[in-house]
C-alpha cells in the first residue's frame, strides 16, 4: 500500500511552528488594529479573471505559477497566488467607496506552483495590509511604520534585515525605459538564461529581477530606470525619501528592485533578511479601475509567515502570547491631520504617542489627513470613533493636541506630553 505523504511542497504545521504561527498572527492583527485597520477575510478560490486582470500576462504566476482549474460547472477557478487583487474584489464589490481611506488586514494560505525550496512552499502563508483611496505618500509610510513596529514587537533586530526601496515610476516612464533595456540587451543575448530571453520578448523590465550571478553584472551596467522617470515620479520618490529620514526609517535605494506583478507603480520596497525578502509592497494605482471599480488610489504590503518565522531565534509563549480579545477594549481615536503641510508633522507625533501609550492603554489611533477639519470629523463619525485627535498649524506650533469627545463633543487642548495623563484620566 502506498504511504501518504502531504503534496509536495505542502508541509505540516505541528505543535511550536502552530503556536508561533498563531503568536504571528495576533501579533500583525494587533500592531494593525491599533492604526486603525480591519480585519477581512476573502476566499482561497477566485475566478481567475481576477489574477488574469491584475497580475499581468507576463508575470512568472501567470505564466506558470497559478493553481487553475474547471469545477464541475466548467467555471475556470484559480486558488488565489496573492492577496491584494482578492481585496480589490472584495472592495468593489461591497462598494466600500465611503468613507475613504479604507484601511483592511488580511491573513491565510495562498497557492504558487514553484520549485519547492528553503522558504518558498506550493502552499504558504501571508498577512497583508492595503491602505485604499489615499493616493499621498504618507499611505506607503503609514505601512512601512506599521511593518516596522510589528518586526519589532517579534524581537527581530533591526539588524537582521534592510529595507530597501525604489521608484517604478508612472506607465509612461517605465515605457521609455523598457525601450532603452530592451536595446541594452540585444548585445548581450548570448549572455541570457532562456528565461531572461523570453522577458525580453515580453517584458525587459523583468529581468531586473533576475537571480543570474552573470545577469546581475550585466545590470550593473545596464541603464537605470531612475534616468527615466517623469519629473513627477522623480518629486514623489525624493519626498518618499525625505520624509523615511524625518521618521528615522533607515532605507537603502535599490536601482533593481522591481516587483514581480504589473499592477505596481511609483514606490516599491522590499524587507530584505539574510536569505531573501520576507515583506514586500508599494503602491498600485490604477489597479481598482483596470478591475472595474472607481479610479481610487491603493498601496500595501504582503508578509511571508514561514520566512519570518524563520527569523525568530527565541520564542517564549508565556512572554508573548497575546489575547484576541484585547480587540473588544480598545478606545478609538481618529487623528486628523489638517491641511496637507501638517501631515508628516502629524505623522511623527502619533507615531510617538503609539509607541509609549497604545499597548499600554488599549487604544487605536487612526491617523488620515484633511483639506479641513469638518471634512476629519465626517470620516471620525462615520468610522464610530470615541474621540478625534486634532492637529493643525496651531497644534504643531505650540506643542499640543485638541482632544474632542464625539459623543458630548467637548473638546480640550493639551500638551502633547500630557497625553498619556489623558488616557488615565479616562479610566
Amino acid at each position: 500500500m502506498k504511504k501518504l505523504q502531504p503534496v509536495r511542497g505542502t508541509k505540516d504545521i505541528l505543535e511550536e511552528d502552530a503556536d508561533i504561527f498563531r503568536h504571528v498572527i495576533e501579533t500583525f492583527e494587533i500592531t494593525t488594529y491599533e492604526y486603525g485597520f480591519r480585519e477581512i477575510q476573502t476566499p482561497i478560490i477566485e475566478d481567475s479573471e481576477v489574477f488574469k486582470k491584475t497580475l499581468g500576462s507576463t508575470s512568472d504566476i501567470i505564466k506558470k505559477e497559478t493553481y487553475t482549474f474547471k469545477d464541475k460547472s466548467n467555471n475556470e477557478i484559480t486558488l488565489r497566488p496573492e492577496g491584494t487583487a482578492p481585496v480589490i474584489r472584495f472592495f468593489i464589490n461591497n462598494k466600500l467607496h465611503h468613507p475613504l481611506p479604507q484601511k483592511f488586514n488580511y491573513s491565510g494560505p495562498m497557492f504558487r506552483y514553484n520549485r519547492p525550496q528553503q522558504g518558498r512552499l506550493r502552499q504558504f502563508h501571508q498577512l497583508g495590509a492595503e491602505i485604499i483611496g489615499e493616493k499621498d505618500i504618507s499611505a506607503d509610510l503609514e505601512l512601512i511604520c506599521i511593518a516596522k513596529e510589528f518586526i519589532n514587537t517579534l524581537e527581530i533586530s533591526s539588524k537582521e534585515y534592510k529595507i530597501h526601496v525604489n521608484s517604478l515610476g508612472n506607465e509612461e516612464s517605465r515605457k521609455k525605459y523598457s525601450i532603452k533595456l530592451k536595446n541594452f540587451f540585444q548585445d548581450y543575448k548570448k549572455e541570457l538564461t532562456t528565461e531572461s530571453l523570453e522577458r525580453l520578448k515580453k517584458n525587459p523590465l523583468r529581468i531586473l529581477d533576475t537571480k543570474n550571478k552573470e545577469e546581475k553584472k550585466l545590470l550593473t551596467i545596464a541603464p537605470k530606470l531612475k534616468d527615466f522617470l517623469s519629473s513627477e515620479s522623480s518629486d514623489i520618490f525624493e519626498k518618499f525619501k525625505q520624509e523615511c529620514k524625518e521618521l528615522q526609517i533607515p532605507i537603502f535605494v535599490n536601482d533593481n528592485l522591481v516587483r514581480g506583478l504589473d499592477y505596481y507603480n511609483n514606490i516599491c520596497y522590499e524587507f530584505i533578511g539574510s536569505q531573501d525578502a520576507f515583506l514586500a509592497g508599494g503602491r498600485y494605482d490604477g489597479l481598482i479601475k483596470r478591475m472595474g471599480g472607481p479610479d481610487y488610489p491603493g498601496c500595501g504590503f504582503a508578509i511571508g509567515i514561514e520566512r519570518i518565522r524563520s527569523m525568530i531565534m527565541n520564542y517564549d509563549s508565556t512572554k508573548w502570547r497575546f489575547q484576541a480579545h484585547l480587540k473588544l477594549a480598545h478606545k478609538h481615536y481618529i487623528a486628523i491631520a489638517v491641511g496637507k503641510e501638517n501631515k508628516f508633522k502629524a505623522m511623527k507625533i502619533i507615531n510617538e504617542i503609539r509607541k509609549k501609550e497604545a499597548r499600554k492603554h488599549q487604544i487605536i489611533i487612526n491617523l488620515i489627513c484633511k483639506d479641513n477639519l469638518s471634512k476629519g470629523l465626517k470620516y471620525a463619525s462615520e468610522k464610530e470613533a470615541s474621540y478625534a485627535i486634532i492637529i493643525g498649524e496651531d497644534e504643531i506650533l505650540k506643542k499640543q493636541l485638541t482632544i474632542k469627545d464625539l459623543i458630548t463633543e467637548e473638546q480640550k487642548k493639551i500638551k502633547i506630553i500630557e497625553f498619556g495623563k489623558h488616557l488615565t484620566d479616562l479610566i
